[in-house]
């Protein structure tokens, strides 16, 4: 058999998984729908390939998160603080004006990645064995056979390939695996009813960003933090990167996804551009350019289940009986399985971690054989 392992999604989580199986000896391929690598990881490079803006995953807690921190020294990748120096801005539909909060920022802690968040991938991808990552190959179905388990995929032209191995990590979005890949035999009860109610982080979000070339927000001595229950932005931050322009800001949206599809991105554009004039000034119109993306509309990411966000951050991660399936052959990672940072960077590498080390080598050698 040509695989010890096929991993399933090239996000943070599968390239990680690929790594860690890699340095043990073992043979994987790396299968994704899309036609790069990332997953929720993307960034945009409008102006020059070197500056980099995050529309998916931007922050990262190095003070509390030991993966992350590691695998960012590893790889040597440089980080920076969040841009917090200044006032934050807090906006009231009932107040004329926006109020100044001065006082550290609850974001003084984060982190960001120099060059972007898709650094991270690049220097992953970069570590892997060449044609490890097999793109533009979107999970159909999986079948249990004897000693291994096929995995059958389908390209955006309608091209079907099949791939055997003994183990299969699937790193996809539990509720996104459940709704759009066919098991045979199915999965057990427990695992699907788990899996389909399971909120995918970022899936009912969609995030503006604006381009300027100068942060006219300090020089008002403010940060480019808001905070806004008037919206459409309902947090607003300091996008730029860590040296020179272009500079940015960029926020979450209020609006649930139906209003958001029903209102049209150029509309959306006008109404937060709207918004930052009303907080910036009109400086805030100058802008460069400006790009939305909406995950709710990604089928890749989102399902039909996920255009409602949860009321707060769900409580990932999956017990011990819902980690493995068919005599733990199919295993299961992705940042929703992680019980201690789902949703986070973090918890995708703390899942795929987890995943490996149920792949013993005296499995592996016995399918070799």
């Amino acid at each position: 058999m040509e695989y010890d392992c096929l991993i399933l999604g090239a996000g943070l989580s599968g390239l990680y998984a690929a790594l860690q199986l890699q340095q043990r000896g073992l043979r994987c391929a790396v299968l994704e729908a899309r036609e790069r690598p990332g997953g929720r990881i993307f960034g945009i490079s409008p102006y020059d390939d070197e500056t980099r803006f995050d529309l998916g995953p931007t922050w990262l807690w190095p003070e509390f998160q030991p993966l992350i921190a590691g695998l960012t020294r590893t790889l040597g990748i440089d980080l920076f603080a969040q841009q917090t120096g200044g006032a934050a801005l807090y906006e009231d539909p009932n107040q004329p004006a926006p109020l100044r909060i001065d006082g550290e920022s609850p974001n003084a802690h984060s982190y960001r990645i120099a060059g972007g968040t898709f650094r991270l991938i690049e220097a992953l991808a970069e570590r892997l064995a060449p044609d490890t990552i097999r793109t533009g190959r979107r999970i159909a179905e999986l079948h249990q056979r004897s000693d291994h388990i096929e995995v059958r995929t389908v390209a955006d032209d309608g091209r079907e390939e099949s791939f055997g191995a003994p183990h299969v990590v699937s790193t996809l979005p539990l509720r996104l695996l459940a709704d759009s890949v066919r098991f045979e035999p199915a999965l057990p009860a427990g695992h699907a009813e788990s899996f389909a109610a399971t909120p995918t982080w970022m899936a009912a979000h969609a995030k503006f960003i604006a381009f300027y070339d100068a942060p006219f927000w300090r020089e008002a001595r403010l940060s480019g933090e808001v905070f806004s229950r008037r919206g459409p932005l309902t947090e607003i931050y300091d996008a730029s990167p860590v040296r020179g322009g272009p500079y940015a800001l960029f926020g979450f949206f209020g609006l649930p996804a139906h209003a958001r599809r029903t209102l049209g991105r150029k509309e959306l554009a006008g109404r937060s551009l709207a918004q930052l004039q009303r907080l910036f000034g009109d400086a805030a119109l100058q802008t460069r350019g400006w790009e939305l993306k909406d995950w709710s509309e990604d089928p890749l990411t989102a399902t039909a289940a996920d255009a409602v966000p949860p009321a707060g951050h769900p409580a990932y991660g999956l017990p011990e009986a819902l980690r493995t399936a068919w005599d733990g052959r199919l295993l299961f990672a992705g940042s929703e399985a992680s019980a201690g940072h789902g949703g986070y960077l973090e918890g995708a590498l703390e899942a795929a971690a987890t995943a490996c080390a149920l792949i013993g080598p005296n499995n592996t050698d016995q399918n070799r054989k």
